[in-house]
């Protein structure tokens, strides 16, 4: 619009200027006056007038687009096409904006968010998005230059509301795969219809208020100093137990050496016959006992093959 409003200015100019030159009277009625002067400058100066116009038309037909980016182009405020990359001629009339078509990162720092129980939730995104250059044209006129303002900031803060209000404060962290993804497929559907592609969605941080942060540092000492408790007690149980396992083994060590010897004294009982009995007796007494006296009214008679310090045989 400006390039037709300064090319009518310059042609009026011009116009003007050849108009004059005709008006005034014959240059050889007025030799040597300053009116000679200023009408031998009139048709220079109209043309002069032409060629700045067709310097301008030149310039404003020639537009370089750099890579990476498509020339949507302009014709008194309507959209008449698109160019691609590089040095391009158009109509010096129309208007050539430039629209990016890379891989365009943006940082949403700090979006507040909630939990389940309503705390705040701080999250720091990063989101890289693309737009199809087949529909740019389309893009820039139903929705502007404006587009990642209006459709894709709004709709990234709303989607991680809605992702991070289904968890408590406690397992959001756990979960910020599970939230992070979430949110790209929604972005992914709801970006689609206007060929804006979402390449990744990066979740960088989440932080909550110092003081929720403090609460969650107290309770995790609390938690470790009660496990380090447990982990003591289970020790001195496992001691305890190990000393009444040692127990039941010595005992049952004693028992088994105890019964062994009762065996043994039963075998021993049931071998012994009165002969045996009298036999040791005499194995007790001094070689040199000739005569022994017994008590009266006992039955205790040994005969002489005792004395001789051999048992009687069995008949």
């Amino acid at each position: 619009m400006s390039y037709v409003i300064w090319m009518a200015i310059l042609a009026v100019i011009a116009a003007l200027l050849f108009t004059a030159q005709r008006t005034f009277p014959e240059t050889r009625d007025y030799r040597g006056s300053k009116i000679l002067l200023l009408a031998s400058l009139l048709k220079p100066g109209g043309f002069l007038i032409l060629a700045l116009m067709v310097f301008i038309t030149f310039f404003a037909s020639v537009h370089q687009v750099p890579a990476g980016h498509i020339g949507v182009v302009y014709e008194f405020g309507g959209i008449k096409g698109q160019i691609g990359e590089g040095l391009q001629f158009v109509a010096p009339w129309r208007d050539v904006l430039l629209a990016n078509i890379q891989v365009q990162r943006r940082v949403f720092d700090k979006l507040n968010a909630f939990s389940e129980e309503s705390q705040d939730v701080f999250v720091r995104a990063s989101l890289n998005v693309r737009v199809s250059p087949q529909t740019i044209q389309q893009l820039y006129r139903t929705v502007g230059p404006n587009f990642f303002n209006v459709l894709v900031e709004s709709r990234v803060i709303q989607n991680f509301k809605d992702e991070t209000v289904k968890y408590k404060s406690v397992e959001i962290a756990p979960n910020r795969e599970n939230i992070r993804k979430a949110v790209r497929e929604r972005l992914e559907k709801e970006l689609s219809p206007f060929s804006i592609e979402v390449v990744d969605l990066l979740l960088d941080n989440i932080d909550f208020n110092p003081e929720f942060k403090k609460a969650i540092e107290d309770k995790q000492i609390a938690t470790q100093r009660a496990l380090e408790e447990q982990q003591k007690i289970e020790g001195e149980k496992h001691k305890a137990q190990q000393a009444i396992e040692r127990a039941k083994g010595e005992g049952s060590a004693i028992l088994f050496r105890a019964e062994k010897e009762a065996e043994a004294n039963r075998k021993l009982a049931a071998s012994l016959t009165p002969e045996l009995v009298r036999y040791a007796m005499v194995q007790k007494l001094s070689d040199k006992i000739q005569v022994m006296m017994l008590p009266s009214g006992q039955n205790f008679i040994l005969d002489s093959d005792i004395l001789r310090g051999a048992p009687r045989e069995k008949k």
